[in-house]
């Protein structure tokens, strides 16, 4: 996996993750747990910072409803997110 694609799946996993918490939909929240974590090592790992997150997401297209839960849950104040969410 690049680490163009482990961004992007890092950041949509607990985007959604975070959704099914709100929701009271996390059946299995140690199974969500774990793999947050896998992930987290992943990042930590291949030394990836939060600037190169965030600069990655100002050009990555993401589907509408995509879009809508990361900008929702994980980034609110990336003016980068705000502005695709106003043109899907």
């Amino acid at each position: 996996m690049t680490n163009s694609e482990l961004i992007k799946n890092y950041t949509l996993f607990h985007a959604y993750f975070c959704h099914l918490i709100e929701n009271d939909q996390a059946d299995a929240v140690e199974d969500l747990c774990d793999i947050s974590f896998k992930l987290d090592q992943e990042i930590c790992k291949r030394k990836i910072t939060e600037f190169q997150i965030k600069d990655f997401l100002k050009n990555v297209n993401f589907d509408p409803q995509d879009l809508l839960m990361v900008s929702k849950y994980i980034y609110p104040d990336l003016d980068e997110m705000n502005y695709k969410v106003g043109q899907s």
